[in-house]
């Protein structure tokens, strides 16, 4: 679009129809956020993934000798550890199961604003039964360059629109419940023998 077809542009929108289209637009945006995050979860759930279900850390005694200052003194034995990590064999399960869920997110804010130039005139008004009214009435014109260029009116822009979008929680039917059964019977015991 040409910069002098802009202020036609917004001269033909109706205000009640641009809030209406920016409400819409932000109404489309929100389902279609919705719908991407409940595409994801069902990518997540049909993901395998391998992961490592435990970690098994065990203090070992580790004595050293560390030498002492005084000369013609032995070295001193030092009760010391160390910890030796294992890991269990890899487990096979899917992205949901292994806690991995899609991000929500949600229109929390949309602010309109528009620059006008407002004007007070003596006008007559007639209303729906005929009756005519004379009086001061406030006129409201969007800003366009030839006001502007004519009179040295300073803008930035004629309209904007801001929206904040903020990620919420997944809805709790959204978010399956995970159920664990553990079906190797009896926990095995670990004793530590000292």
């Amino acid at each position: 679009m040409a910069i002098s077809q802009v202020g036609n542009e917004l001269q033909e929108v109706d205000f009640g129809e641009l809030v209406r289209s920016i409400a819409q637009g932000i109404a489309d945006g929100q389902r279609a956020l919705d719908l991407s995050s409940i595409k994801t979860l069902q990518v997540l759930a049909n993901t395998p993934v391998e992961i490592i279900p435990e970690v098994s850390e065990v203090i070992v005694p580790e004595p050293f000798q560390v030498a002492v200052p005084v000369s013609g003194q032995p070295p001193v034995w030092v009760t010391g550890a160390r910890v030796q990590a294992s890991a269990s064999e890899p487990v096979q399960m899917s992205a949901l199961q292994a806690g991995l869920l899609p991000t929500f997110y949600q229109f929390t804010e949309a602010d309109i604003q528009l620059k006008v130039s407002i004007q007070l005139r003596e006008a007559e008004e007639t209303d729906t039964d005929g009756n005519k009214s004379s009086g001061i009435f406030a006129f409201a014109s969007h800003v366009n360059f030839r006001t502007q260029n004519t009179y040295s009116y300073a803008v930035d822009a004629a309209a904007s629109v801001n929206v904040t979008m903020k990620p919420v929680p997944p809805s709790i039917r959204v978010q399956p419940t995970i159920v664990t059964v553990n079906a190797l019977g009896a926990k095995p015991t670990v004793s530590i023998n000292s």
